[in-house]
């Protein structure tokens, strides 16, 4: 067997989790249904059809198909698949009830809400059913904890196999020993903070339903609105929804564990994080003359690739704006819902960097060692973090190109690049209804690959193009 290589057997596999993926997002598609009655819509068929549809094929796949212990990049390859089937299957009730919407814009607007990057082709979202505004706040809410770290509850017949399917959707750490345990920990916590996200907001003055979704939004670092205005409420609730978007976005599960069970943690990439997002809150307020606690929203929004905006972020000065785009590209806490290259890889980095100088300065003697506080920085490690961050710059470049092609301002074109490839959702106008079908599909592949930190896209692609190289070649002979 090759490198990549894919039997028979790991195909029907790979399907079978599909089959099982296809079930579950039809069994979400049918929520939004409650929603449509108890609020007198009429969208409860554009919801019940694919959802009832979506069930049916993927009992059908299952049933033809056997389930299979696949490898790590055989479960990176479905997890690539799965996205792509999620945001097809959540694209049909957004096409069938957003009239003006053709399938390519209602795709887009799925896996907007699917990656939790926030962005849309709404002008006017406030016009919307109810059960449209809520089902896309339950897709973020379903996407930031992970499509296929909820399936592996219900799919997965092993540690391992659950395991991997933690790991493809580029997730690392473990909170209790075993997968599954760690992935039931991550729901409560998450569950639990949704609640108390709940509760706050209301308590601040938002109505229950305002409270609902932005919390789900929030909490998901998602960033999609019930307003046109994006967060048009009160200091006190802007405080609260900053604190929502700590929880989610820089914080890790494994760190909240220890917060909510009374333990210890000394975590680098929190303080981290409070140290940057302070000087830059600073900054930006002093710079562009608004109220601090606006500039601490803006800047909390764009680390933790929420996406939430309390001003018009076109209207800051060139020099805020390029600390924005440092800060989406760097993003959250690993182990977060948040997108980004991660605030530990950067870190890493940074420390590589440190000790490559002080290998030039120090004597040859010198034992230096390599650490970033408890963490022991080996080859692995640093490779990983260079090699994520180069395709996030890189991928964020392509999708820049793009959209200079198209016609949009350089600068412009640089800042969405990162937001889309970061999953973060603040943008400058770029992606419009108008823009030409090409630039929202960039907009859709950087979602995709930025949400999978790229490597299982990657990791697909290489699948396919081996495989179609392995049939040829038969062909010829």
């Amino acid at each position: 067997m090759g490198v990549c290589s894919l039997t028979r057997k790991d195909v029907e596999g790979i399907l079978h989790i599909l089959g099982g993926i296809t079930q579950i997002i039809g069994i979400f598609t049918l929520i939004p249904c409650i929603v449509a009655l108890y609020f007198n819509e009429n969208t409860v068929l554009d919801f019940l059809i694919p959802g009832i549809c979506s069930i049916v094929l993927g009992s059908l796949i299952k049933k033809f198909t056997k389930p299979k212990n696949l490898k790590l990049h055989q479960t990176m390859v479905a997890s690539a698949l799965s996205w792509l089937v999620a945001s097809f299957i959540g694209a049909v009730p957004l096409y069938l009830s957003i009239h003006y919407f053709s399938y390519v814009d209602a795709v887009y607007e799925s896996m907007s809400a699917w990656t939790t990057t926030g962005m849309t082709l709404i002008p006017n979202v406030e016009v919307l059913p109810k059960s449209v505004l809520f089902w896309r706040s339950f897709q973020q809410w379903i996407g930031g904890v992970g499509i296929l770290v909820l399936s592996a509850l219900v799919l997965a017949r092993s540690g391992t196999v659950a395991y991997l399917l933690y790991a493809s959707e580029a997730r690392q750490e473990r909170i209790m020993p075993s997968a599954i345990g760690t992935i039931k920990t991550i729901v409560w916590i998450y569950v639990l903070y949704t609640i108390l996200g709940v509760l706050l907001l209301y308590v601040s003055g938002l109505s229950f339903w305002e409270a609902v979704n932005l919390t789900m939004t929030g909490i998901s670092t998602g960033g999609m609105s019930i307003s046109n205005y994006s967060f048009p409420y009160n200091d006190f609730a802007k405080i609260v929804m900053i604190g929502i978007m700590m929880v989610g976005g820089v914080m890790s599960f494994s760190i909240h564990h220890k917060l909510l069970t009374g333990k210890y943690f000394n975590d680098i990439q929190t303080k981290y994080a409070l140290v940057v997002i302070t000087i830059i809150s600073v900054i930006i307020s002093f710079k562009d003359h608004i109220s601090f606690i606006d500039s601490l929203f803006t800047v909390v929004s764009a680390m933790t690739s929420t996406g939430f905006t309390t001003i018009n972020v076109a209207m800051l000065s060139n020099f805020s704006l390029f600390l924005i785009i440092f800060l989406m590209l760097i993003g959250g806490g690993a182990g977060t819902t948040t997108g980004g290259v991660k605030i530990i890889r950067f870190l890493v980095i940074l420390k590589a960097l440190v000790y490559e100088i002080k290998e030039v300065l120090y004597p040859k003697s010198a034992v230096i060692y390599e650490h970033l506080e408890d963490i022991d920085l080996n080859y692995k490690i640093i490779r990983e973090a260079f090699v994520v961050f180069f395709l996030y710059c890189f991928s964020s470049f392509l999708v820049a190109l793009i959209f200079i092609y198209l016609g949009y301002k350089p600068y412009d074109s640089i800042f969405d690049a990162v937001s889309f490839t970061s999953n973060i959702g603040i943008s400058l106008g770029v992606v419009t209804l108008k823009t030409p079908v090409i630039g929202k599909i960039a907009g859709i592949v950087a979602m995709w690959i930025g949400r999978l930190e790229i490597i299982p896209v990657l990791v697909l692609l290489a699948t396919l193009y081996l495989k179609i190289l392995r049939m040829l070649r038969k062909n010829k002979k």
